[in-house]
Parts: structure tokens; C-alpha cells; sequence
């Protein structure tokens, strides 16, 4: 059933149009159990990460601006000042790995959010297309005019199936090639 702007979409099953509204606005006039997609997004951890480079640089601080500020190893013997300064560069070199290994977790996650990016699109478009209807509490596809049960809505917008999908699809027209 296609429609113009100017026709109503009619439900299946009370065919009237006074109380069918497009699922966005369904979901934004409260009823919840016909929320959008999750937009897929990477939580990479890093804080651990952050706090342990924040000690190091530090330590490493303490010992340059307070130790050797002060001239306080003045009257030590120069292996000890060798060994502070060693130690204060590795603690600063650390921190600077652990940054670059935070930093890389963060690329990983994202360069993982974005392939499932056109999932989601696709998820997105399906679920803007679809209708619900008040009265009888049912959500509709117009293009095939047949009722779409909650679990089959959760599998229709689930971005995991889309994505299966899309890969089928790819993996067709490769073959066929």
C-alpha cells in the first residue's frame, strides 16, 4: 500500500486512519516499547589508564621540580642524580606509552562503531517507516500492510540482523560476480 502525503495509512486490522501515526511519533508521544535503534556506540575504558600515566608524569614531577629544585641532591653522589633523572624519564616515557595505548583503544572502538554505522541507517529507515495504530495498540509496515509483533519489531530495527543482512547481501552479489 503506498501513500501520497495526502492519503492516510489505514490500519489493517480497525481500517481507520484517525488514530494511526508514524512509529517516531508514536515513540515520542510515550509509548516507550517502540523505541528507535541504539546508535552504536564504542565505551572503551581508558581512565585506568589516564590515572597510572597521571602517577607516573607525577613522580617524575616530584622529583624534578622539588628534589632537584631545591638543590637537595646537591651533596649526593652523582649516581643517585643519574638514577633520578633515568627514572624520571622512563616514568614520563610510560606515560606516554600508556597515552598511545589508550589513544589506539579509542580508534579501535570507533573504527568498530563505524562499520556498523550503515546497519544502524538501515535499522533507522525501517523503523521510520513503520506505523502504529492507538486503538489497537499494533504496529504496521504500510508497504505490506501486515502487523509487526514486538519481537518481530526488536529483530526488524536490531542492529546485529541488519548487519547480518547487509553482509548476506554482500556475500550474494559477490558471488554472482
Amino acid at each position: 500500500m503506498v501513500t501520497t502525503p495526502a492519503q492516510k495509512v489505514l490500519c489493517p486490522v480497525c481500517h481507520q486512519a484517525d488514530m494511526v501515526k508514524k512509529v517516531p511519533a508514536a515513540y515520542e508521544s510515550g509509548v516507550t516499547r517502540l523505541a528507535p535503534p541504539v546508535m552504536p556506540v564504542a565505551n572503551v575504558g581508558m581512565m585506568n589508564y589516564v590515572m597510572v600515566g597521571f602517577a607516573l608524569v607525577g613522580v617524575g614531577v616530584f622529583f624534578i621540580l622539588v628534589l632537584s629544585g631545591t638543590n637537595g641532591y646537591g651533596s649526593w653522589p652523582t649516581i643517585v642524580q643519574v638514577i633520578q633523572v633515568v627514572v624520571t624519564i622512563l616514568a614520563i616515557c610510560a606515560a606516554l606509552a600508556l597515552s598511545l595505548i589508550a589513544l589506539l583503544r579509542v580508534v579501535r572502538g570507533d573504527m568498530k562503531s563505524q562499520k556498523l554505522l550503515p546497519a544502524y541507517d538501515e535499522a533507522l529507515e525501517k523503523w521510520r517507516r513503520l506505523y502504529y495504530c492507538k486503538r489497537e495498540d499494533i504496529v504496521f509496515d504500510p508497504q505490506t500492510n501486515k502487523t509487526i509483533s514486538d519481537a518481530s519489531l526488536k529483530s526488524l530495527i536490531s542492529i546485529e540482523e541488519n548487519m547480518h543482512h547487509m553482509e548476506q547481501t554482500q556475500q550474494t552479489a559477490v558471488s554472482h560476480q
